[in-house]
């Protein structure tokens, strides 16, 4: 049972996730008494290139791997689907074994586990940072580290991991593109303009400015801010998606103090309960 104080009741809250992975959260929100909105920015696909992730299970297998980083939940299910695509399930989950594997936050841990794959070590931050602060204690020099994720991510983990020694590669395990159904970006205007919608929650840095990429064709990115800024409560879940949806001149009135989407709707509900 939700506190009364933290109910989402009577509003609609809009998700910026991918479509097929927003229905978790549009549960939470429902579970709350709110009406989930769905805004996907983000369109997840399979790589179209599988040999670097071959060359990754193989180098895993010999046991030439010393951290494995996995930064999202997407980062482990499309690994494991590459690796039985590829028929070597198997070869990947003993390679693992051989390696330390590090998860960003406890739901990423939650889905390796579900898939017989053991989490070595999760920071206290689920974030970049926390992941840096975490592994700051370790003797990175000439380690070699491997992190499956999206071709779109930002290279800064990956910089400043080789800063402390370590031998880095990204492994692109999907991809991340702007969705392509124009019309729900021209209802989301109406409806934003409207004040049909709450709040809008971003779960990244690239959902925010893939949402500012899609408005192209519809209207201007200063109008989209503007809208954001006066009509709704602008909820980013970590440090920096705040950072990025500054930059794009939005005003982020809520961030969670662990960076996860459940803390995320308490937060916000809190936020407006002491308005």
């Amino acid at each position: 049972m939700v506190p009364d104080a933290q109910t989402l009741k009577g509003k609609t809250v809009a998700l910026t996730r991918p479509c097929g992975q927003a229905e978790e959260a549009a549960d939470a929100v429902r579970k709350r008494g709110g009406e989930p909105y769905f805004i996907p920015a983000i369109e997840v696909k399979s790589p179209g290139n599988l040999a670097p992730i071959r060359k990754f299970v193989e180098e895993l297998a010999a046991g030439r791997i010393d951290y494995v980083i996995f930064m999202s939940v997407n980062g482990v299910k499309y690994l494991l689907e590459a690796a039985e695509n590829l028929q070597q399930p198997d070869q990947l989950r003993e390679g693992l074994e051989k390696a330390k594997v590090v998860a960003v936050g406890p739901r990423t841990a939650q889905e390796l586990q579900m898939n017989q794959i053991r989490v070595d070590m999760v920071p206290a931050k689920y974030t970049s940072e926390g992941v840096l602060e975490l592994l700051q204690r370790q003797n990175l020099s000439g380690k070699s580290i491997r992190i499956p994720r999206t071709s779109a991510a930002s290279p800064a983990l990956m910089e400043k991991l080789a800063e402390m020694g370590g031998v880095v590669e990204e492994i692109y395990v999907y991809e991340s593109a702007l969705p392509v159904d124009s019309g729900l970006m021209q209802r989301f205007l109406r409806d934003l303009a409207a004040g049909r919608i709450d709040a809008v929650v971003f779960g990244s840095s690239l959902c925010a400015s893939n949402l500012f990429r899609m408005v192209n064709a519809q209207t201007s990115a200063e109008k989209l801010c503007d809208l954001l800024n006066e009509k709704v409560t602008v909820v980013a879940i970590g440090p920096v998606t705040a950072e990025t949806l500054g930059k794009l001149g939005v005003k982020v009135e809520v961030m969670p103090e662990k960076h996860m989407f459940e803390e995320a709707l308490t937060a916000l509900a809190n936020y407006w309960s002491a308005r």
